[in-house]
């Protein structure tokens, strides 16, 4: 093992903490564009929740339990550089799109670009820092969060004014591009030079080399990946499950979840287009003479996302016995998701409208995404680096510390976030989204840290990517557009947002479940990596890859 010097850990955690910024940047940035978007392209509240949430979140999830297994099994840092790559190229491309399905297309690439990064990420800093560091570690790393969050507001927003005070409305500006599609490329084109500073400067670690047994190299890598998004979209999934010598019964139950979704997708499109009046159920085209609306799209997409997630669940109970047991089979894990899910769903409804319903409501003009992206950067980089320190140090005072840290601070959050739109002060409106967002990230870095302890190191990438699935698929694929569609057939966007706010109790339920098992979870992931590193015990993948290979 090659001996660092004691500040490389740090500079390593220092980068990766700028990739996560980036990566938010480029995701958060359609925020402080909404009503520019809107003005150009004439599309509405639920379109826009669309590209916020739903189109980035749906591929974002697909994509990240492959690539999370390719992070465990192959070099992390060649991930991250390659998703690092993709997902700025796919952002720059953003900036050229001249309709909303252009720029659905381009928010899908950078989606599925930026579910490589945090599990790479996360597994990298576990072979960088012991565990007794974890919760402060991942606290620090999230800081991304909020530093790109606020500088996607401070630069789009900057980016617009400067743009509209230079070319206005002249028609001289280069390409003839508009303010906002000049912001997409400003953004996206330095994640392109960043990545040649990660290839160049981060060493990959051996594997687990903290724990009391090196993880095992993964000797097919992309092999095993490819094997997993198969296992997520039929036919493919199908012949996964022959691999797998699976029982018929296994198949009806594959096809159940299918028709499932199908069915769900239709009676809700069909319910959410009651919603709304015929000139806001904006229709993007039509199939088979068949009207596509915003919210056939959004539906099909939370179909496809809910069925490929439910193969993989499959396909890990019955072909990686260890998975099954630690993160698919774990009440503990699954409640944890649940509470993280809800917890995200409040963020996203609340973070992505917080530019049009300030413009909107309180006619602030686009230097006030300036404001509100030094008051996210300062507030919410401060409040998850002090997360850190108070959720490490709740843990050593109680084993349910982590958990009743974050109950404190989402209630926190949500009754600033209660104050911020229902005052009509503006005033009052910074301090209360100051406040929001002191408290807002200060679930991330605990909930992340206690799926960590629940998983043995060569699933730490996957445990993050399945962790996730709830955050992303429900929280972001679901929060903004519930918002937006709310405020579409109601007309009051304060009023769509201060519902989204009231799902706070079945986080809480959820960490209160959690809690009641935690301590056994705990003890699980201990006894599978005492087995998995006794003499003569195979790894679990290598017997499931075995098993696949002889029948």
């Amino acid at each position: 093992m090659t001996r660092e010097r004691p500040w490389y850990r740090w500079y390593v955690l220092f980068i990766l903490t700028l990739i996560y910024a980036f990566s938010y940047v480029d995701r958060q940035i359609v925020t402080i564009l909404a009503p520019y978007l809107k003005k150009d392209m004439g599309i509405s509240d639920a379109q826009l929740g669309l590209l916020y949430g739903t189109s980035f979140a749906l591929f974002y999830c697909v994509f990240g339990i492959p690539l999370a297994r390719l992070a465990d099994g192959w070099s992390r840092v060649r991930t991250l550089a390659l998703g690092l790559s993709f997902w700025s190229l796919m952002t720059a491309l953003s900036g050229l799109s001249r309709n909303f399905a252009q720029l659905g297309a381009a928010r899908v690439g950078v989606g599925v670009g930026e579910a490589s990064a945090t599990p790479a990420a996360v597994s990298l800093l576990g072979d960088y820092f012991e565990r007794a560091r974890r919760g402060t570690v991942l606290a620090l790393y999230s800081v991304g969060v909020y530093v790109g969050a606020g500088a996607s507001l401070a630069i789009g927003g900057s980016i617009v004014a400067a743009w509209e005070r230079t070319y206005g409305t002249s028609g001289l500006a280069p390409l003839g591009l508009s303010g906002w599609q000049a912001s997409f490329i400003g953004v996206g084109v330095p994640g392109l030079v960043f990545a040649l500073v990660v290839l160049l400067t981060v060493r990959e670690p051996e594997r687990g080399r903290l724990d009391a047994v090196p993880a095992r190299a993964d000797p097919h890598p992309f092999a095993h990946a490819m094997r997993d998004l198969g296992a997520m979209v039929p036919p493919w999934s199908w012949m996964h499950l022959a691999a797998l010598d699976a029982p018929r019964r296994e198949y009806a139950r594959n096809v159940g979840y299918l028709l499932l979704a199908a069915c769900l997708a239709m009676f809700a499109t069909h319910v959410t287009n009651g919603m709304l009046s015929a000139s806001r159920n904006a229709q993007i085209g039509s199939l088979y003479g068949m009207p596509v609306t915003s919210n056939l799209v959004q539906w099909l997409a939370i179909a496809i996302a809910v069925y490929v997630c439910s193969n993989w669940y499959q396909a890990t109970r019955l072909g990686d016995p260890a998975a099954h047991r630690l993160i698919t089979g774990s009440k503990t894990f699954m409640s944890i998701t649940v509470a993280g899910a809800f917890l995200a769903f409040a963020m996203n409804a609340v973070n992505g409208f917080v530019f049009v319903y300030a413009s909107r409501t309180l006619g602030l003009t686009a230097q006030a995404g300036l404001h509100l992206g030094i008051i996210a950067i300062i507030a919410g980089g401060l409040g998850i680096t002090v997360s850190g320190y108070l959720c490490d140090l709740a843990k050593r005072r109680h084993a349910l510390g982590r958990l009743w840290f974050v109950c404190f601070t989402a209630t926190a959050f949500t009754a600033a976030s209660v104050v911020q739109y229902l005052t009509t002060s503006i005033t009052t409106f910074y301090c209360a989204y100051a406040l929001a967002t002191f408290f807002v990230p200060m679930w991330f870095g605990p909930l992340q840290a206690t799926t960590q302890d629940l998983v043995i190191p060569r699933l730490r990438g996957t445990a993050f990517a399945a962790f996730s699935l709830g955050p992303n698929i429900f929280g972001l694929g679901l929060g903004p557009y519930c918002v937006g569609l709310l405020s579409d057939a109601t007309g009051d966007l304060r009023l769509a947002i201060l519902c989204a706010l009231g799902v706070l109790p079945v986080s809480i339920a959820a960490l209160m479940v959690a809690g009641r098992t935690l301590a056994q979870g705990e003890e699980t992931a201990r006894a599978e990596l005492a087995a998995y590193g006794t003499a003569g015990v195979r790894d679990t993948l290598d017997v499931a890859v075995e098993h696949q290979l002889t029948h």
